[in-house]
């Protein structure tokens, strides 16, 4: 696989290397992260989470199950920023389509959420009371 796309040269629009790709990547997670504050409370809770889990011997399948829920919240931040923006870009005056579609975006991460927090509870919980047990 080749680091560089050779027909890039016609398209200005496209990125000319994986690291370009990368970059701008990461570009999209820092903007998303200084203008949502929802995103850094996510990313918060996700780094106190991991932390926290770090004191309590979970297991292999606990911290599969425990990275693919705080990822899971933080992409749909992501999805719900996008499309906030596009339909802002679209329809920058009150539209009640445009409410329809930001409410329906801002639900998917709200059941992501209530999702990650159900398995949070039931992995983390019972660790946290024999954990406190033995303190």
């Amino acid at each position: 696989m080749a680091l560089r796309d050779k027909n890039s040269k016609n398209k200005p629009y496209k990125n000319r290397t994986f690291f370009d790709s990368f970059r701008y990547a990461f570009q999209g997670v820092c903007t998303v992260f200084q203008e949502e504050r929802n995103m850094r409370f996510h990313i918060l809770t996700t780094i106190v989470v991991i932390f926290v889990s770090l004191f309590l011997s979970l297991s292999m399948n606990e911290w599969l199950w425990i990275f693919l829920v705080c990822f899971l919240v933080i992409i749909m931040e992501i999805w719900n920023t996008v499309i906030e923006n596009t339909i802002d870009m679209f329809s920058p005056d009150y539209h009640p389509l445009a409410k329809k579609i930001k409410d329906m975006a801002a639900a998917a991460v709200l059941f992501t959420s209530i999702f990650s927090v159900i398995v949070g509870v039931i992995i983390l919980l019972p660790k946290l009371l024999v954990f406190f047990q033995l303190v």
